[in-house]
């Protein structure tokens, strides 16, 4: 075969090779962004939930409340119990916001409001320390 025909197939090879290598860590990147994304939707739905499940605790000691004032007897321990459900719950929102919050990569800066990288030590717009 004709050295340069050779060459040429040898070059071809070598960029098909580097080519493939960057799609397999195109694609990589897109699967961790992808399981990234779908971690993040799964821990806001939790939050969401149990928002849901708050407000229906307020609805019913508001309602107990009501039936307080109407003269109705009502058990002071099942409202108590409801309370620290509540608390709970916040408790359990604020651990999830945190999970959410480890896994950002950015940061946003407390003086201009900027995104700016996580290992950054200072705004790349204002130089406030982040």
């Amino acid at each position: 075969m004709d050295p340069k025909v050779l060459e040429i197939l040898e070059k071809a090879k070598a960029t098909a090779m580097t080519a493939a290598s960057a799609a397999g860590r195109a694609a990589d990147s897109a699967g961790k962004l992808a399981g990234d994304l779908f971690s993040s939707t799964k821990l806001n739905l939790m939050i969401f939930d149990l928002n849901t499940d708050i407000e229906l605790l307020f609805k019913e000691i508001g309602k107990a409340v009501y039936l307080t004032h109407t003269g109705a007897d009502v058990d002071a321990e099942e409202i108590s119990a409801k309370i620290a459900g509540i608390d709970a719950k916040y408790l359990r929102i604020r651990e999830i916001k945190e999970q959410i919050e480890a896994r950002r990569e950015t940061v946003r800066c407390p003086e201009c409001g900027v995104e700016c990288n996580k290992e950054n030590a200072f705004c790349h717009i204002c130089g406030q320390a982040l």
